[in-house]
């Protein structure tokens, strides 16, 4: 019987991407320290936030109870230009910790900035100029 041939890369399709993000501080327990006015020592306002960011950013960022967060069908398009990036899975870091869980990360090569970088650029530029969504 021949060996099944295990699959190092997996690529998604366009119509696999997130239509939303997680947002992993309403799933919890113990949330984060709330950022702080670095004037008062105290959390910070959305209003101070609002000084550097624009309200729905800022709204995002405060938010404790939405699991997940729509992304806008304008920068999931522009998202397609360049996502999604392969998954590659990690079996010698499984065979390593012994662990039954499936580990992937994302291969980033063909993206020399980072996806971070240009994940965040591109949100924070559609809110920006879209106010009041």
């Amino acid at each position: 019987m021949a060996q099944q041939e295990i699959p190092y890369k997996i690529y998604l399709e366009e119509s696999e991407m997130p239509s939303t993000w997680y947002n992993v501080r309403a799933d919890m327990v113990n949330k984060p320290a709330p950022l702080l006015n670095p004037g008062t020592h105290q959390p910070m306002t959305a209003e101070e936030l609002g000084a550097v960011f624009c309200s729905e950013l800022v709204a995002q960022e405060l938010n404790d109870t939405d699991r997940f967060i729509p992304i806008p069908q304008e920068i999931r398009d522009f998202y397609k230009m360049y996502r999604p990036s392969p998954l590659v899975r990690a079996y010698c870091l499984e065979k390593k910790l012994q662990t039954p869980a499936k580990i992937y990360y994302k291969f980033e090569g063909n993206n020399t900035s980072g996806s971070h970088k240009l994940n965040s650029a591109i949100a924070q530029a559609y809110y920006a100029n879209n106010p009041g969504l």
